[in-house]
């Protein structure tokens, strides 16, 4: 089976390959980096539809976004139609620079579910579509949806989808777990396939694919429009590279401890540039772990790494450190 482009809208994604939107880790920075090793779709992290229009948190911050990071979709959650549609408005105008409104309806995090946003919104389509309605009737741009296969179980999956659907989302990431059980346990690709089967716009699939290889085995093999790639690519960003390598036939340049390192550093700089010493050091802390991931001596230089109080250190750890527990 052929790969064609992901279709949002007028937009056309090649590959059909996009970033998921993880707090805390897909911000700006990392952003630019997996666009510089292929990546053709982005996320921003989540952002408050309430918090965006009465100011108090980081949701302009976290829209903050370079020229080159497009396209991207804005994700905002929410549990009101009518805020969700003022936050969608405001989010479309042109100067903003986004190309889609996506809606998480998905998130399994107790403080988002506790106020009746993401993945609460999986026992409630009514609502659902209401909010997917509002937000497509307030903006110009295409609307998707980001959801669950359903709070406890799945039997629901479909009709939701299929509803979601009918009230306008453009195009639906479908991720195979239910809320309840957050990441535990594997994605059910085979519900996953079975909404993409049932519901009549493109459907992203998303969950386990650890590596380029399968992510473009699950496009191969269909029905799914495109698939959503999220803890892969942590500490990672040669992953849509290495996809793009596939499609021309040729094999992907080897990620070796040397290669994974540089990048690293690269990643660290890069944030505290942006971000500034003391913030920058402790966001990244988290990140760079995902770099050792593989390699022999991980633990080791996680431990270091939990230590170094300074930049400078952590810069000479991620260009001195690995070698010393080969």
């Amino acid at each position: 089976m052929a790969i064609s482009p992901l279709k949002i809208g007028s937009l056309e994604v090649w590959p059909p390959l996009v970033s998921a939107p993880m707090a805390g880790y897909t911000g700006g920075v990392y952003r630019e980096i997996l666009r510089e090793h292929g990546c053709p779709y982005c996320y921003t992290e989540m952002v408050s539809a309430k918090g965006l229009l009465h100011g108090g948190d980081d949701s302009e911050e976290i829209l903050l976004h370079a020229d080159s990071d497009k396209p991207l979709a804005v994700q905002i959650f929410g549990y009101e139609p009518e805020s969700m549609a003022q936050a969608a408005r405001m989010l479309s105008e042109p100067e903003r620079g986004f190309a889609a409104i996506d809606i998480n309806m998905g998130c399994p995090a107790r403080k988002i579910t506790s106020q009746g946003s993401g993945g609460a919104l999986l026992k409630d389509v009514s609502l659902a579509c209401d909010i997917v309605r509002a937000v497509r009737d307030s903006s110009d741009l295409p609307v998707t949806v980001k959801m669950r296969l359903g709070w406890d179980e799945p039997s629901g999956a479909v009709r939701f989808a299929k509803e979601v659907a009918a009230s306008g989302a453009h195009m639906i990431v479908v991720h195979g777990r239910t809320v309840s059980q957050g990441y535990s346990g594997k994605a059910d690709w085979k519900a996953i396939e079975e909404i993409a089967s049932h519901v009549p716009v493109p459907v992203v699939g998303n969950g386990d694919v650890l590596t380029a290889a399968e992510a473009l085995d699950r496009l191969e093999r269909g029905p799914c429009s495109g698939v959503m790639v999220g803890r892969a690519i942590l500490g990672n960003p040669v992953f849509f590279e290495d996809a793009l390598a596939l499609l021309r036939g040729e094999p992907p340049e080897e990620y070796t401890p040397q290669r994974k390192m540089r990048l690293a550093k690269e990643h660290f700089v890069r944030s505290i540039e942006r971000y500034g010493e003391k913030r920058g050091l402790l966001e990244m802390r988290k990140q760079l772990v995902f770099y050792f991931r593989g390699m022999r001596g991980a633990a080791r230089l996680r431990e270091l790494l939990l230590r170094e109080k300074s930049p400078e250190a952590v810069v000479r750890l991620l260009e001195e450190g690995w070698r010393a527990y080969q």
